[in-house]
């Protein structure tokens, strides 16, 4: 009775998010990710992400196809002072919540990399770094790849994501709570369930070389 009661208010706030949700307008074959209420088929091409054309971030924007970046602010990704992921569950729980600016259903390409309220289903690639708000696919970069949830294969020098479900390879890999295996020179996660394979590994159980494991998360 509880849970089908929990089921009932959150088909309702769903709903709600639905009813309140803007209507995209629909562009074929080609469109701009930096109008607001886009429902873009073919190609959605702009200089970079950030804010729109009315000083505002969420875009409510959709992409069906390839989305292209002229320049990306991927250049600047090494600089940041500090990692963007979340630090724990509460906050990347809260983050998860909001709708996303984007959403991209292909491949998301730019020249530098992405820095985008993004959820990529497919294929998001950028030579120096990136950082996405969700991956299920692909994301690789040369330098620099962040994401707060990434399913499937994170290729990168540095690689971390908030949740990791899959394949992380790079010089350093981190995923708070990882599902999968971590191939790198070090690896490292507070909530691992699967292998880790690097110089140094760390995870909740153990600290080792070469080889890691555990197979019981906290969660």
């Amino acid at each position: 009775m509880k849970s089908k009661l929990i089921l009932l208010i959150l088909l309702g706030v769903a709903q709600m998010v639905k009813a309140q949700s803007p209507e995209r307008k629909n562009r074929f074959p080609v469109g701009t990710f930096h109008h607001q209420n886009q429902n873009i088929t073919g190609i959605s091409v702009g200089l970079y992400s950030g804010l729109d054309d009315e000083g505002e971030e969420y875009r409510n924007v959709q992409t069906n196809g390839i989305r292209l970046e002229a320049v990306g602010l991927g250049l600047l990704v090494p600089l940041i002072p500090s990692s963007p992921i979340s630090g724990d569950e509460q906050q990347y729980k809260a983050t998860m919540a909001s709708p996303p600016a984007e959403r991209i259903n292909g491949f998301n390409l730019s020249p530098a990399g992405t820095v985008c309220d993004c959820m990529v289903n497919g294929i998001s690639a950028g030579f120096i770094g990136q950082i996405n708000r969700s991956v299920n696919g692909i994301g690789l970069s040369v330098m620099m790849n962040f994401s707060e949830r990434n399913n499937g294969i994170q290729l990168s020098m540095f690689n971390e994501s908030s949740v990791m479900n899959g394949l992380q390879i790079g010089v350093s890999n981190g995923g708070r709570r990882a599902r999968g295996l971590q191939i790198g020179l070090m690896n490292n996660s507070v909530d691992l369930k699967g292998i880790q394979l690097g110089l140094w590994n760390v995870n909740q159980k153990r600290k080792l070389p070469i080889l890691n494991w555990n197979f019981k998360g906290k969660s």
